[in-house]
């Protein structure tokens, strides 16, 4: 693959046409699991970009010359590695209290396989640049279904987006 591609090129592949959530169907259990609302949607919204783009740039400027077989479970660890004290942090010195489904659903999106996949068909392949301009454009478009989601659940579960009430006819709770 070529290490000259434009953002606009990586960013309308990544974000739009290889949308990982929408195309390829993976990482669609936490999405729609754990976005139950909007702050749950971007909470894992932040993780899930952060993390993919911190794992696509290290396997970019680390991983090229380290086997596929060793590779593929070294991005899932790195992964758990930067979101455990992500949590760790949230949990004890913030006043953000996360609730149990998202205390469950933090840590699959670190082990999730979208990003091992992402990584090793783009990130090794291509430069730091390249790789870091996809990792955000795949965590753009992901985060946009994540909020999509969480609007729409929170919106027809409790008739409410952002904890403002909305009035609307029905809900399913």
């Amino acid at each position: 693959m070529s290490n000259n591609l434009s953002f606009k090129e990586v960013f309308n592949k990544g974000a739009v046409v290889f949308n990982p959530v929408l195309v390829q169907l993976a990482g669609l259990c936490p999405v729609v699991a754990a976005s139950t609302s909007l702050k749950n949607a971007a909470i894992l919204s932040a993780v899930a970009f952060a993390e993919l783009v911190a794992v696509c740039v290290i396997a970019s400027a680390f991983m090229k010359r380290i086997p596929r077989w060793v590779r593929m479970p070294l991005y899932l660890v790195i992964g758990l590695l930067l979101i455990c004290p992500f949590l760790w942090y949230v949990e004890m010195k913030t006043l953000i209290n996360l609730s149990l489904s998202m205390k469950i659903y933090i840590p699959l999106i670190a082990i999730n396989s979208v990003v091992a996949v992402h990584c090793e068909q783009f990130a090794v392949k291509n430069s730091v640049r390249s790789a870091f301009y996809d990792a955000a454009a795949v965590g753009i478009g992901a985060s946009a279904i994540f909020i999509a989601v969480g609007v729409l659940r929170e919106l027809l579960g409790s008739a409410s987006i952002g904890g403002m009430a909305v009035n609307i006819p029905v809900t399913f709770k």
